[in-house]
C-alpha cells in the first residue's frame, strides 16, 4: 500500500510541468496571461511558433516558464527581439524592439517566479495564407542536409540564371516549406562583394522588392545566396534536409532607377542624385548626414547568425553626402536615375 502511494506522488509530480513550480515565490506584480503573452505574441510568437524559423516554441505558459531566465538575460542584452536599430527620427520597415514598459514586465516576471495568472489561453497565431505570386524565375536551391549536433550552418549557393538577354532584377523571394530550417539569406551579383548586394530576407518575409529600381545582370552572370540554416526545436538531434527556391523578378526595358551598392565606408562618395534604400552592417557602425550630428542610422550589434538589412519605410536623398563611423564594414543600398 505504501509502495502505491509513493508511485502515485511520483507520477503526479512529473505529470504536470506547471506543478512543479507551483509553489515558486511569486512577487511578480506581472502574470503570463495577462501581462507576459500580449508581449510574446508581438515581438516572439512570429519566430517561435510550431511552423516558425526559431528553434523552440514561445507559443504557450508551458514553453515560456522553463524558459523565464532566459528570456530575461535576452531581453536585458537586447538580443530579442533580434532587431538592433536605435530608435531615430526615420523609420525603418520592419521595427521590433521592445518599449521601457515591456521590458521591465517581463524582467520582473521573470525574476519574480513566473506567475501564469488567468486570462485567455493562447491557441497559436496561424500564418496569414497570401496567393503566391507568378515569379519571372524560379532557381532550384540544392538539398542540404543539417547533421545531428549541429546547430547552425551557413552555406554559399551558386545559381545560374539561364537568361540569354540583358535583363533587370526588379525583386526576389527566398521560398522554402521549411522555413524553421532554411532561415534566410543574403544575395550577392556574382561575387560576395559590398557593391554586389542585393539584399537580405528571411524565408517567412515574402518578396523584397524596390518599387521602380532594379540591378542589371548580364547573361552568364551567377547569383550567389549565402543561407543560414539553423536547428528548429521540431527536430531535436534528428538528421533532415531541406530544399528551396530563389524566386526572381526580372524587367527586359530600363526601370526608372538603377539600384546599386556600395561599401559602407564610401557612404561619403555617393552620388548628389542618389536615394538611400538603407544599410546592411556587418559591425556596430553610426550613419549621419554630412555636417549633421543626429544619426540617420545607429546600429549597437551586428551578429553573424542575424543579419539585417535596415531598410527605410521612405527612400531618403542627401545632396551634401553621408558619413559612416571609422571601421565601418557592410554594403550601403541606393538608387540613381
Amino acid at each position: 500500500m505504501k509502495k502505491k502511494k509513493v508511485l502515485l506522488l511520483i507520477c503526479c509530480m512529473t505529470a504536470s510541468p506547471a506543478a512543479a513550480v507551483a509553489h515558486d515565490i511569486v512577487t511578480s506584480r506581472y502574470s503570463y496571461r495577462e501581462h507576459v503573452l500580449p508581449i510574446l505574441n508581438a515581438h516572439c510568437v512570429r519566430c517561435h511558433c510550431p511552423d516558425g524559423p526559431a528553434p523552440f516554441r514561445l507559443t504557450s505558459y508551458l514553453d515560456a516558464r522553463p524558459r523565464a531566465e532566459a528570456i530575461k538575460e535576452e531581453v536585458l542584452l537586447r538580443n530579442m527581439p533580434p532587431w538592433f536599430a536605435e530608435e531615430g527620427k526615420h523609420r525603418l520597415i520592419g521595427e521590433d524592439r521592445l518599449s521601457a514598459t515591456e521590458l521591465d514586465i517581463l524582467v520582473e516576471w521573470s525574476s519574480g517566479g513566473a506567475p501564469e495568472g488567468e486570462g485567455e489561453v493562447y491557441t497559436g497565431t496561424p500564418r496569414k495564407g497570401r496567393a503566391p505570386e507568378v515569379a519571372d524565375l524560379e532557381l532550384e536551391i540544392p538539398e542540404l542536409t543539417l547533421a545531428p549536433g549541429r546547430k547552425r550552418k551557413t552555406v554559399q549557393v551558386r545559381l545560374a540564371t539561364g537568361l540569354k538577354q540583358p535583363a533587370w532584377i526588379t525583386a526576389w523571394e527566398l521560398s522554402t516549406a521549411k522555413v524553421d530550417l532554411l532561415r534566410l539569406a543574403t544575395l550577392h551579383l556574382q561575387e560576395v562583394t559590398a557593391e554586389n548586394y542585393l539584399g537580405t530576407r528571411m524565408s517567412t518575409d515574402g518578396k523584397l522588392s524596390w518599387k521602380g529600381a532594379g540591378a542589371a545582370i548580364a547573361p552568364g552572370q551567377e547569383l550567389v545566396l549565402t543561407i543560414l540554416y539553423s536547428r528548429p526545436w521540431r527536430l531535436g538531434n534528428r538528421k533532415e534536409g531541406a530544399r528551396g527556391k530563389l524566386r526572381l523578378w526580372t524587367a527586359e526595358a530600363r526601370p526608372p532607377r538603377i539600384l546599386q551598392a556600395r561599401k559602407l565606408k564610401d557612404s561619403g562618395k555617393l552620388p548628389q542624385e542618389a536615394l538611400l534604400l538603407g544599410v546592411y552592417p556587418t559591425v556596430p557602425l553610426r550613419l549621419v548626414a554630412a555636417g549633421r550630428s543626429d544619426s540617420l542610422i545607429e546600429v549597437f550589434a551586428a551578429p553573424a547568425d542575424w543579419p539585417i538589412f535596415y531598410r527605410l519605410s521612405k527612400p531618403l536623398q542627401y545632396p551634401a553626402g553621408l558619413e559612416a563611423s571609422p571601421g565601418a564594414e557592410g554594403s550601403i543600398l541606393f538608387t540613381i536615375p
